[in-house]
């Protein structure tokens, strides 16, 4: 198997509170063999998306979460 370099933008952030740890960890737990990144932090975001109503995961107890925070913060977040 051929190992593919990925550089994650952390944007700057060093350490998370462990309650944002947490929160994100609990999201990431809803999408097991379900979605990736992108769907995470729609979860986080509150996202209205089709996928994520169809999914169900609107009934994430983080869902929301980072609401006020832009997507990019929120990907952030999610890299550091």
């Amino acid at each position: 198997m051929r190992r593919v370099p990925v550089r994650l933008d952390t944007g700057g952030i060093k350490r998370l509170p462990d309650d944002e740890i947490k929160v994100i960890l609990r999201a990431a737990d809803e999408l097991i063999m379900q979605g990736g990144r992108n769907l995470l932090a729609k979860i986080l975001k509150g996202s209205r998306e089709a996928k994520v109503l169809e999914l169900g995961l609107t009934k994430c107890p983080v869902y929301g979460f980072f609401k006020d925070l832009p997507t990019a913060e929120v990907m952030a977040k999610m890299t550091g």
